[in-house]
């Protein structure tokens, strides 16, 4: 039900095209997951699939660290046009943010874009924080021609069991 609500908010708001289906198998095997483990912390987080969902689901652990994400690739097309992007999820709660990665730098080092998502509700590009390794960074704007990679991260400070169900994500427009 929650599913597909979300997809006539989306509809409504203009016009979309998915760029990640997880009802589609082969679509699961383009996502991978990034804890906390690179930078010595000790979260954990897995892909399962099911009932045409992928499940992003696992534990975070704050002592040393305190995120786990996903991301995949984007192919230079998937984002053309766009000014928002919709992710039909249903989750438990906590604090998930969209991740958009596109070759702009700060200091050499890849910008990493952020804003938070709730089910149905768009995430516009001119509401994006750019950030570097978890800290915020001023300036410009995300430029959605140069994204490379789009992913969820959940690093909301607090420890325990997390659960995302992805139905699908979209770009928008309009």
């Amino acid at each position: 039900m929650e599913f597909v609500l979300a997809m006539s908010l989306a509809m409504s708001a203009g016009e979309c095209r998915t760029i990640a289906d997880f009802s589609d198998p082969v679509e699961r095997a383009r996502w991978e997951v990034v804890n906390d483990g690179v930078m010595g912390g000790l979260s954990r987080g897995r892909l399962s699939d099911g009932d045409g969902v992928m499940t992003f689901s696992g534990e975070i652990v704050t002592d040393g660290g305190g995120f786990s994400s996903i991301r995949r690739a984007l192919s230079p097309s998937d984002l053309a046009g766009a000014d928002r992007v919709v992710v039909q999820m249903r989750g438990d709660g906590r604090a998930y943010e969209l991740t958009l990665r596109s070759d702009q730098r700060w200091r050499g080092r890849r910008v990493a874009w952020r804003g938070a998502i709730e089910a149905g509700e768009a995430v516009p590009f001119d509401a994006l924080s750019p950030s570097l390794f978890g800290q915020a960074l001023g300036g410009a704007a995300f430029d959605a021609a140069s994204a490379h990679s789009i992913g969820i991260i959940l690093a909301d400070g607090r420890d325990g069991s997390f659960r995302l169900e992805l139905e699908a994500i979209l770009a928008c427009r309009g």
